[in-house]
């Protein structure tokens, strides 16, 4: 299935995005002997890369019905085949008397995940002699990071199976085997991505207003639908933040890093959302004093989080939108300049169509 991309982006936006993790390996390291967590030497923070967070959203982009080049390696890379003849279907040219503009708009088109985040191309067809070696992806993220120290959770440390098979030697008839493992996973983490979308590099993969607005519920909805294999369960959006500027160029830079948590409690004995608030009053501030340079905040949040708020207040996520809304809305260019919106009811909104 293709998309039309003809209003490509024209602003920046950055990205704040924080969800927690409880009972779960949210990113395992294969260069250790147990695919442990990532966990920083120093800091004792968790640490998930970006490629983890970009296999997710590849993962909610084709299980809603768009086309990916990179493909899960577990899944039938059959489909990049399929992609080449889906680009000769929506051109009607043939690929060697196409014009270079109209065949990379075509292959955009197809390869929604390459419009995002840019890919190496290393296709085996005709197709890939006319395409560039490499889109530059316009979105990008940083490694997520926890915003405290997390610890090892060690009561699941070790896992037996243990499996009852006919054995006429022995007194019940059954012998038992089994198998060991190890499973290594962090209590709880909080953890904050940053990322931005370079509205420069859009126009070379034709990155559309529509596919931004998707971007809107693609990272929350993929946490909720792709965290399901047995160590990734146990994951929650809690905060999506997309700051769109209106002066060309300019950006506040890493907003993730204007967040933080706050708690009475020992960094690393924090177990759940009752133990802390979501501290945003660095953010807010900010926002605050750059928005005069903010066309607009697109935002969403989970009730089950309480916000530190500035000025050392605190309030659920209406408070939150509120003090957003004052922050912001003096002036910023639109006079609705905090979008504050439903994941699910925007998501109808984004819904591919022909």
């Amino acid at each position: 299935m293709t998309d039309s991309t003809d209003d490509t982006i024209q602003n920046r936006s950055e990205i704040a995005f924080v969800i927690d993790a409880k009972d779960t390996n949210p990113n395992g390291d294969p260069l250790t002997a147990d695919n442990e967590p990532r966990i920083d030497s120093v800091t004792g923070q968790c640490i998930v890369t970006d490629v983890r967070l970009k296999r997710y959203l590849r993962d909610q982009l084709e299980e809603d019905g768009h086309s990916v080049l990179i493909k899960n390696p577990s899944d039938d890379v059959l489909s990049r085949e399929e992609m080449y003849n889906a680009v000769k279907e929506e051109m009607d040219a043939e690929l060697d008397e196409a014009d270079p503009t109209e065949l990379l708009k075509a292959f955009v088109n197809v390869a929604t995940d390459v419009r995002y985040f840019g890919a190496t191309i290393a296709l085996d067809t005709d197709l890939a002699e006319e395409l560039p070696d490499q889109f530059e992806g316009p979105v990008q993220f940083n490694h997520g990071r926890s915003y405290h120290q997390v610890t090892r959770n060690t009561e699941s440390k070790q896992l037996a199976t243990v499996i009852a098979n006919p054995d006429e030697s022995s007194d019940d008839g059954k012998k038992e085997q089994g198998t060991f493992a190890t499973d290594h996973r962090i209590s709880y983490g909080v953890i904050g991505f940053g990322g931005r979308i370079n509205d420069n590099a859009a126009d070379d993969t034709n990155l559309s207003e529509k596919d931004v607005k998707r971007l809107d519920t693609l990272l929350w909805r993929s946490l909720k639908n792709q965290t399901v294999t047995r160590s990734k369960a146990g994951q929650q959006p809690r905060l999506y933040v997309r700051v769109e500027y209106e002066e060309d160029g300019f950006e506040i830079g890493r907003l993730n890093d204007r967040i933080d948590i706050a708690s009475d409690l020992p960094e690393d004995e924090i177990r759940g959302t009752d133990d802390f608030e979501l501290d945003v009053s660095e953010l807010v501030s900010t926002l605050d004093e750059k928005s005069a340079r903010v066309k607009t905040v697109h935002v969403t949040a989970d009730t089950a989080v309480d916000f530190a708020l500035p000025d050392g207040e605190s309030g659920d996520r209406d408070d939150f939108y509120s003090v957003l809304k004052k922050a912001v809305g003096s002036d910023a260019v639109d006079s609705d300049a905090v979008d504050q919106y439903d994941v699910y009811e925007r998501y109808k909104q984004t819904m591919n169509t022909e």
